[in-house]
């Protein structure tokens, strides 16, 4: 059988305020085999993002990026895909973080096709498995994700 991993999925509040864009976006999601295994559509104060945006605590763009994520609802996903590494996998799908540098390197990534700028660029995807521990947390907390896996696996044959 092969392994079932899972990611972090962000969308952005530039992407959820555009229902044509969000949904082609899921459309890419469940092209590329992703299931989704948990979803939230939520919206943060500044505080809360500031939270989730820890790790950026002193970087140029930090209050850039917190006010952005302040400022409507995301779409928050747990995805599951039967690959080694689901987070590799939803990294490439999004693309660079740069939506310029997206455009011309992978002209069909998420970030290429949605993004605006450094900071709205549409998607967020944890990039490591502790990263994904941590903020899936703070998003989903006390959600049992081997659960979800050995429930699904069982479930899906």
């Amino acid at each position: 059988m092969q392994r079932l991993t899972l990611t972090l999925a962000i969308l952005k509040p530039d992407v959820y305020a555009h229902p044509i864009h969000h949904k082609r976006i899921l459309k890419l999601i469940q092209n590329e085999g992703f299931v989704i295994a948990k979803e939230t559509v939520a919206s943060w104060n500044q505080h809360q993002a500031k939270h989730f945006y820890k790790e950026h605590d002193g970087k140029f763009f930090q209050q850039r990026l917190v006010e952005f994520m302040s400022s409507g609802e995301f779409h928050a996903m747990i995805l599951a895909h039967k690959t080694e590494d689901a987070i590799t996998k939803w990294r490439g799908l999004l693309g660079f973080t740069k939506c310029y540098k997206a455009r011309h390197k992978n002209p069909t990534s998420i970030r290429a096709l949605y993004g605006l700028s450094d900071t709205r660029n549409a998607g967020h995807g944890s990039d490591s498995l502790e990263s994904f521990a941590k903020e899936s947390e703070i998003i989903f907390p006390g959600w049992d994700s081997q659960q979800w896996v050995t429930d699904f696996q069982e479930t899906s044959g």
